[in-house]
């Protein structure tokens, strides 16, 4: 430009006009093929890391015990995956690019700039910093913000879910207004925090335009100072005026992207805040590689509470359950008795004592294979929304349909399955929420046949359905406990009358054991217990 003005216009010479102006176009079409390679592979590393990423927090979330899934809301672990992860993978391909393509262009410019004129060059220069340090007191305060406002949206992300998954209680008990109130509170909240971030954005933008703009302007009542009294040229002014449009564009770039900056900031501090958690059960730990249980399990006097600020639920639990026998656990509600099952697959680690199977403590064993012996099936098993068959063969995937039918006959599942729509894959929907409870019950039941473990644990298994079902679901549990070490927790003692030894547990610790015959023949609390569940039937 300032050749075409000083030199070529004057002399009149069009074949060097359109010389440079090949030379310009050549120009633009390189940084648009660069571009395109900038962008295209930009976004591809972008998209890797994320996945990556992505990857790593939803295996930490895997691994991690479940204490610490009982003290997190699914929303708020949903937002670190998806959201907190989006706005990472913006920043990841945004954020290197904006720097190092700002940083050239700042570098480059600037040595243009002062073969130029270094007198304009120092004078532009002069509201660089300032502009650096307000937008560095802003990045501060939006970075606060912004943290607030995703730990808002984590919070509304839960209201979200837990209603939408509750829907049928909102509207069993007509709550759909109370409802509706509490999740504008949320969403009032998140828009408060967000508009809190909006605030500093809004100042940072137009003030760093208002602080570029002013350099600008002194450069032009000083250059035309200096062209007036021919110290440069005006085609010298122009150059230095479109060079230092392209200096400004970079920086105020790098403003910009302090709002960006702040987001990324806030979402790597929450990603590496679960990532940096050590799991309280470790998987590889164990010094025993060759599984072959036989199924004998012994506590020695557990202690176990579920957070160090919490009450022990189990105060020094000892017993033992010979293999191949069965043990039946009752009490009151609250009393421990699923905690008590809970800690043989090492859901959770005991506090104090042991929990030994075959003689070896279950801290020694390989996590994965002694999970994979342990079959569970809980008063209301959880059913992924797939097909009927994923959800028998999900212990043992890519088992064989035969196979499948065969467990679901043993089940008592097989009839009721074949009347569903599309038999073995109907979908089940959210949570098995298509199948009524003792069919959900036989669907697990089925899994666990198929898992064929050497220890099962059965807790309430049989509640909460009709007698024929109950029937149904007995029948099945006959079978399934035939030939392993069974753990029984039931508040129907009809179901439990032929198990090998009861153990009545109260607050915590084991009242009192024997059969059901011993414990009838003495005044104990199980016969209390009994007797108060016969008479009221």
């Amino acid at each position: 430009i300032r050749n075409i003005i000083d030199k070529a216009i004057p002399t009149g010479d069009f074949g060097y006009i359109m010389t440079l102006v090949g030379w310009a176009f050549a120009v633009y079409v390189s940084g648009a093929v660069i571009r395109f390679f900038r962008t295209y592979y930009g976004h591809r590393v972008a998209q890797k890391i994320t996945r990556d990423m992505r990857n790593d927090l939803y295996n930490q979330y895997q691994f991690l015990s479940m204490s610490f899934h009982d003290n997190k809301k699914t929303g708020e672990l949903m937002s670190r995956i998806i959201d907190d992860l989006n706005r990472l993978q913006e920043f990841v391909y945004h954020g290197p690019e904006a720097i190092i393509g700002s940083l050239v262009i700042l570098i480059g410019t600037t040595v243009v700039l002062f073969t130029l004129s270094a007198r304009l060059t120092i004078i532009s220069l002069i509201f660089v910093p300032i502009l650096l340090l307000f937008s560095y007191i802003l990045m501060k305060k939006m970075h606060i913000a912004f943290r607030n406002t995703r730990e808002h949206k984590a919070t509304m992300n839960d209201r979200l879910e837990d209603n939408l998954a509750g829907i049928k209680v909102i509207k069993a008990f007509a709550n759909e207004g109370f409802e509706m109130d509490r999740f504008a509170e949320t969403n009032q909240d998140h828009t408060e925090a967000r508009m809190e971030a909006i605030k500093y954005s809004s100042i940072l933008f137009p003030g760093s335009r208002i602080l570029n703009a002013s350099g600008i302007l002194v450069v032009l009542a000083y250059g035309g100072y200096l062209t007036l009294n021919n110290v440069i040229t005006v085609g010298t002014i122009v150059a230095f005026y479109g060079y230092l449009m392209q200096f400004r564009e970079p920086l105020l770039r790098m403003v910009h992207m302090a709002e960006g900056l702040s987001r990324f900031f806030a979402s790597m501090e929450r990603f590496f805040s679960h990532l940096d958690i050590k799991p309280g059960i470790q998987s590889k730990t164990g010094k025993i590689q060759d599984f072959s249980l036989k199924g004998e399990v012994e506590f020695r006097d557990v202690h176990f509470a579920y957070s160090t600020d919490d009450k022990e639920v189990l105060e020094g639990i000892s017993f033992k359950a010979e293999a191949n026998k069965t043990v039946a656990l009752v009490g009151p509600s609250g009393a421990g008795k699923t905690s008590t099952v809970r800690l043989i697959p090492r859901l959770y680690e005991v506090d104090r004592g042991q929990v030994l199977i075959d003689g070896v403590d279950v801290k020694d064993y390989d996590l994965n294979e002694l999970r994979n012996s342990i079959a569970m099936v809980m008063q209301d098993d959880f059913l992924f929304s797939n097909t009927v068959a994923e959800n028998i063969s999900y212990g043992c995937p890519g088992s064989l349909r035969e196979d499948i039918i065969r467990v679901a006959k043993e089940a008592n599942a097989h009839q009721f399955i074949m009347e569903l729509p599309h038999g073995y894959d109907t979908q089940v929907g959210q949570r098995g929420v298509k199948l009524s409870g003792g069919q959900r019950q036989r669907i697990s039941i089925a899994r666990a046949f198929l898992k064929n473990p050497r220890i099962l644990i059965l807790d309430e298994a049989t509640s909460s359905v009709d007698l024929e079902t109950e029937k149904l679901i007995q029948d099945a549990i006959n079978r399934v406990t035939t030939g392993r070490t069974t753990f029984i927790i039931a508040h129907r003692l009809a179901t439990i009358i032929n198990a090998d030894n009861i153990l009545f547990i109260e607050k915590g610790k084991i009242a009192e054991s024997g059969n059901h015959q011993e414990l009838i023949d003495r005044e104990s609390k199980y016969k209390k217990f009994y007797t108060m569940q016969f008479q009221s039937a």
